[in-house]
């Protein structure tokens, strides 16, 4: 991921959240980046017993802000004590392992944080962190990117290094502390990684490439199998560019439980290139980690997909919502959400009945993601980070009045 002041001076102005300016970068349960402080919601926190989830925002007044979802509520965490972090640094990404542990990266500073996380969601420093990364600090602006990730089980974290085409791998152990994987940076030959996505298997890392001629796209996929110590290698094939009728050129990607099936959309937008893919694309995975399309995809979306939110979990067929801007050159805001399910046997996507979903304003998001157990999806929309809770059909419902004005990347733990 790299940052260009030009860049963030359009973000800026044009995609302002609750009176910030909202520019973001952003798995394992971890979204989002922006320049402003998160505030309250207004909402009491729930209690211990009754939470659900504890999600938790890098604040760039140089703290990690921590909230409760209870069924019916949502707002900061009763007796939590915010630790310290760099200060006026929106991170590199935030992830969750294992329900247990807290990770976030800070590529100003070159430094991996991590925190152990408590019954009552708060949290406690790991011991032997933070460590310094010989990060190359970005120059270009990403959005919402998965920069920092784990693998399904959380006993591996991947950051991903764009401006040295390099990942680094780390094995995550007692207590969370974390040990270099051997080899670890692996080098992305053919590919500057940008977003990271893993199969539902935890056998395969896929790295979207950074197209450098222009953000929110990318020139390919580069496909690595990994090992359970956390050596990559390179899927014969990979990196994997388009051909012909094929698009491989995805800007992002995830997978989905049963490891069959890659989820990617290709990030065109109207706003920043004058054309929208209204399509999200699905690959079938091989024995071998190599990637081609499922018949039918790519699949019609209403609106052209910024940002993806595949369900994490479900093994039946799963849910997977698709969040976008308005199709204007200045100030975009979102349109309302997509939701589709994906089925388990072909791959193919069917719209879930509602969408797109235009129940209120708040269910219109440009961006979002599930916590780990994938019964509540988070959006963060044009004014606040509203939780829904997820139905049997992929129906969504609201579950508090307001939500809360975030700052940063944010990340999902769910209640122990």
């Amino acid at each position: 991921m790299k940052m260009k002041i030009q860049v963030v001076l359009l973000i800026m102005a044009a995609l302002a959240l609750a009176g910030c300016d909202h520019y973001k970068c952003t798995s394992g349960a971890q979204f989002d980046a922006e320049g402003c402080t998160s505030t309250g919601s207004g909402l009491s926190g729930g209690s211990p017993t009754s939470a659900v989830a504890y999600p938790f925002f890098i604040d760039t007044n140089g703290t990690i802000d921590g909230y409760t979802l209870t069924a019916s509520t949502f707002g900061n965490t009763t007796g939590y004590t915010a630790p310290t972090i760099p200060a006026s640094d929106i991170g590199l990404g935030m992830a969750v392992a294992q329900n247990q542990f807290l990770y976030a990266v800070f590529p100003s500073t070159q430094q991996l944080y991590g925190w152990s996380i408590d019954s009552a969601g708060n949290l406690t420093a790991i011991t032997g962190l933070p460590v310094t990364l010989p990060l190359t600090v970005p120059t270009l602006l990403a959005y919402n990117e998965y920069a920092v990730i784990t693998n399904p089980t959380g006993t591996l974290l991947f950051i991903s290094n764009a401006g040295a085409n390099n990942i680094f791998v780390f094995q995550i152990g007692t207590g969370g502390a974390v040990t270099a994987a051997p080899g670890s940076p692996f080098s992305t030959p053919g590919v500057t990684p940008m977003n990271m996505g893993m199969d539902g298997l935890g056998k395969y890392l896929y790295v979207t490439s950074e197209d450098a001629s222009l953000d929110h796209l990318s020139t390919g996929i580069g496909a690595y199998s990994v090992s359970s110590t956390g050596v990559l290698a390179a899927v014969p094939g990979s990196p994997f560019t388009s051909n012909g009728s094929i698009n491989y050129n995805m800007f992002e990607v995830q997978g989905e439980a049963t490891g069959k099936y890659l989820i990617g959309s290709s990030g065109e937008v109207f706003y920043l290139t004058g054309v929208d893919d209204t399509h999200l694309y699905v690959f079938g995975i091989g024995t071998n980690g190599a990637i081609t399309p499922v018949s039918g995809s790519p699949f019609a979306t209403q609106f052209a997909p910024f940002n993806i939110a595949v369900q994490p979990n479900d093994q039946s067929g799963a849910f997977i919502y698709s969040f976008s801007l308005i199709d204007a050159t200045q100030n975009p805001g979102p349109n309302p959400v997509e939701g589709y399910q994906l089925n388990p046997s072909t791959g193919a996507l069917t719209a879930v009945a509602g969408s797109p979903f235009t129940g209120n304003d708040q269910s219109r998001a440009s961006w979002g993601g599930f916590d780990p157990s994938g019964a509540y999806l988070f959006f963060d929309s044009e004014q606040t980070f509203v939780p829904y809770s997820v139905g049997s059909t992929g129906n969504i419902t609201q579950l508090v009045p307001t939500g809360t004005t975030n700052a940063g990347y944010w990340a999902i733990a769910d209640a122990q």
